[in-house]
């Protein structure tokens, strides 16, 4: 399954989608990086995206302003469809990421649910 991501910058006129391949792709404002973002509250080496067996992971590498994940910072997190990862003022939407399964131990999806 391919992982499509879409890149909403406060500083682009209209959103651009990439697609990430296996392995790991870097998050940050150098120009090296797979997802590069030119932005001040972007660390040069910001993150990255892993893609391995159908599971797609963002990891914060130790950047100033960090990593959020639906609104929470995280420093490691699988990404599921739908989910919102945003990179100092960048806003990233996961269109297709992992693929939900009651084997994923940790997600939302599978986590027991508490009692009303």
């Amino acid at each position: 399954m391919p992982v499509l991501i879409q890149i909403r910058s406060p500083l682009a006129p209209s959103p651009s989608q990439l697609r990430l391949g296996k392995g790991q792709t870097l998050i940050g404002r150098d120009p090296g990086c797979g997802v590069c973002l030119d932005d001040q509250g972007v660390s040069r080496d910001h993150g990255a995206f892993s893609y391995y067996i159908g599971v797609l992971m963002v990891e914060d590498h130790n950047s100033t302003n960090g990593i959020f994940v639906n609104g929470l910072k995280v420093k490691r997190q699988v990404l599921y469809t739908g989910d919102r990862v945003k990179v100092g003022p960048v806003e990233i939407y996961i269109q297709k990421g992992s693929a939900p399964s009651g084997a994923d131990v940790g997600s939302a999806a599978s986590a027991p649910q508490m009692p009303k």
